[in-house]
């Protein structure tokens, strides 16, 4: 239900990758299933990891870097297991365990649940599984220096906000509707104030969530199938005094689809200030009549666009990357509901006055 996208853990392959072995021939899953024909070369990329050279090695593909998850295990030392109940392999921990699924029907990339969109999936190359790298920078905490003679990308950890981020889950049973509802809470913030403002704005945000799902399930018939509720996040930016998630809320109640809402928080660490884009593009006093005309046509280009925008309505319908800017649109609110929840990066500096900080 999450972001419209399900898969079936029945179809999935039982060995893809355990230490660097690739996926038994004979199978015809690897032919039949994920590895597509390349539409371009695939280029070997040189990795490093803190300045040393590491045995594996990326691919460049179509202008993308795909690092192996071998790297990312051995080199990065990241958590890597494998669920063979599920058939997911998952690589990270905490509110960063990213789950890699690959099945005859589909392949699904979610990070602490969250499905993430396309862009992200990862590949199967030669039998060895690989996540793009863009994955990495944007929601694994990692950052990189690319060198387009040499072909070498060289890796470390970014320099993140001295913070702990754990997920809390919604300790309540609901009758009539399954429910698996988590959402975030900070902690290790100096001033216990700010820490509480924030804590409380996603709280308050889950609160909501609930009441609307009790208020629905009151008027359930007991001849119908259970209702369906589910609520996870992603962080996506958390650096220079400033953090930025995004909290997915889903419902089925019936019908042929549920919805799933995203909503973006974007907060100051030194006050527990929820930011609008006012506050980070403040130097720019053109920016909104900037935005508007490059969404204009970003949604006009986009084949279920219904019409009906005239500009935005919200300060708040965004979320940060590094460096970058990303607004959101909800199913429905300008495109059809096959588009899902439509969304448009923005480079920061393209949005600021030139040498302007937007988190001073």
């Amino acid at each position: 239900m999450n972001q419209g996208m399900k898969w079936s853990a029945g179809l999935l392959a039982a060995a893809i990758l355990v230490g660097g072995a690739a996926v038994p021939a004979g199978t015809g899953y690897a032919t039949k299933a994920v590895v597509k024909k390349a539409e371009t070369a695939q280029v070997p990329v040189s990795l490093k990891w803190n300045g040393k050279v590491s045995k594996d090695k990326g691919m460049l593909i179509g202008g993308r870097v795909f690092v192996p998850v071998t790297f990312l295990r051995d080199t990065v030392g990241m958590k890597f297991t494998y669920d063979a109940k599920s058939h997911v392999y998952s690589i990270g921990d905490g509110y960063r365990k990213l789950n890699l699924a690959v099945s005859t029907d589909a392949a699904a990339t979610n990070l602490n649940g969250y499905y993430l969109p396309d862009e992200y999936g990862h590949k199967m190359i030669k039998g060895h599984l690989y996540v793009p790298y863009k994955l990495l920078n944007d929601y694994m905490g990692l950052q990189s220096n690319w060198d387009t003679k040499t072909k070498q990308l060289s890796v470390g950890a970014r320099r993140e906000n001295a913070i702990q981020i754990k997920t809390v889950t919604v300790d309540k049973t609901f009758k009539g509707a399954t429910a698996k509802l988590q959402y975030p809470q900070i902690s290790g913030l100096a001033d216990e104030a700010v820490q509480k403002a924030i804590n409380d704005t996603l709280k308050t945000h889950m609160d909501k969530f609930v009441a609307a799902a009790e208020k629905e399930l009151k008027k359930r018939t007991a001849q119908e199938n259970k209702y369906e509720y589910d609520s996870n996040y992603i962080v996506t930016f958390n650096e220079k005094g400033v953090l930025s998630l995004v909290v997915a809320q889903g419902s089925y109640t019936g019908g042929a689809h549920g919805l799933t809402l995203t909503d973006g928080f974007t907060f100051s660490l030194k006050d527990g200030k929820q930011l609008g884009m006012s506050d980070l593009l403040k130097s720019n006093p053109n920016y909104k009549k900037q935005l508007n005309q490059e969404l204009g046509k970003k949604l006009k280009a986009n084949g279920g666009y219904l019409g009906g925008f005239k500009g935005l309505t919200s300060d708040k319908n965004f979320y940060l990357k590094p460096n970058t800017l990303t607004i959101y649109f909800q199913p429905y609110e300008y495109t059809a509901f096959a588009e899902g929840t439509v969304q448009y990066d923005f480079a920061l500096s393209d949005l600021v006055a030139k040498g302007a900080n937007p988190f001073k």
